[in-house]
């Protein structure tokens, strides 16, 4: 998966994720944070940015070539526990529903 970073809505980063098949998808970076040299991100999906309630994911850097980065979804439970609570802090502009 790659990104390309692009400046969109309301100043929010945007990546553009490739899955294996070769589809596009854009996703909205609504917060970043790095921990023990893992950069995670809690993306929403462009299209459903504006919906009440959007449905978002957990995404981490997972490596590097050239211009571009590749990402993965956080998929292990205490990893992604962890990452809520690193991703959350103290802000209290979204919450996160496990």
């Amino acid at each position: 998966m790659s990104e390309a970073f692009d400046s969109e809505k309301d100043g929010l980063e945007t990546i553009v994720m490739t899955d294996d098949d070769g589809v596009e998808t854009e996703f909205f970076v609504i917060n970043a944070a790095a921990f023990k040299n893992v950069r995670y991100m809690l993306v929403v999906q462009c299209s459903e940015y504006d919906r009440d309630e959007p449905d978002a994911y957990i995404i981490k850097e997972a490596g590097d070539c050239g211009d571009e980065v590749s990402f993965e979804f956080v998929e292990d439970d205490d990893e992604y526990n962890a990452a809520c609570v690193l991703l959350t802090g103290d802000n209290d502009d979204f919450d996160i529903i496990l």
